[in-house]
């Protein structure tokens, strides 16, 4: 990648200083395509991007990877092996190629899946007994005209008007329960 401040010396030595292209070559260490694509051209900044990635070696392979990441995919994140132990199961089976082609192909696989929205389904009401909450406050009562403080066990069952709270008094176990 060619950045603006190499394109800059390139200019400057060029229609200021009046250097010709094989001194800008041989002191900025640049080829003489690039000097004269910067000297011709307005860009400000040049990028080298592959629009597609060949994969010769890995072409005849790219099935037997897929089911095996496929089988992956179902495990648990630290359970899946990385990129370099599924190269050297490949590499068993008789695969050839760089590691650099799996790591890439396995990276866009798993990005492509990642970008798949998944379906699921949240039940908003719930059968008798099958949703529970349960919170603890410290709630101030008044006990005998006396304030008191204790703890409040809140459960929620899901079933319509169904709150139990059971008041403890200081870290006494016996409480008062109400429906």
């Amino acid at each position: 990648m060619i950045g603006v401040d190499l394109i800059g010396q390139i200019r400057r030595a060029y229609f200021e200083q009046h250097r010709p292209i094989k001194e800008i070559v041989r002191t900025l260490s640049v080829s003489r395509a690039t000097v004269r694509k910067v000297i011709r051209g307005h860009a400000t900044e040049f990028k080298y991007v592959r629009g597609v990635q060949p994969t010769p070696k890995l072409g005849d392979w790219v099935e037997v990877l897929t089911e095996i990441i496929e089988k992956e995919a179902k495990l648990p994140k630290r359970e899946r092996r990385s990129t370099q132990r599924l190269f050297e199961e490949l590499r068993g089976r008789g695969y050839d190629g760089a590691h650099d082609s799996v790591h890439r192909f396995v990276k866009t696989w798993r990005e492509e899946r990642a970008r798949v929205p998944v379906r699921a389904y949240v039940p908003m009401s719930f059968a008798p007994g099958e949703a529970y909450q349960f919170d603890w406050s410290h709630e101030t009562i008044t006990l005998a005209g006396l304030p008191l403080t204790i703890k409040a066990a809140h459960e929620a069952v899901a079933q319509p008007h169904a709150v139990c709270a059971r008041l403890l008094p200081g870290d006494a176990r016996a409480g008062v329960r109400r429906p």
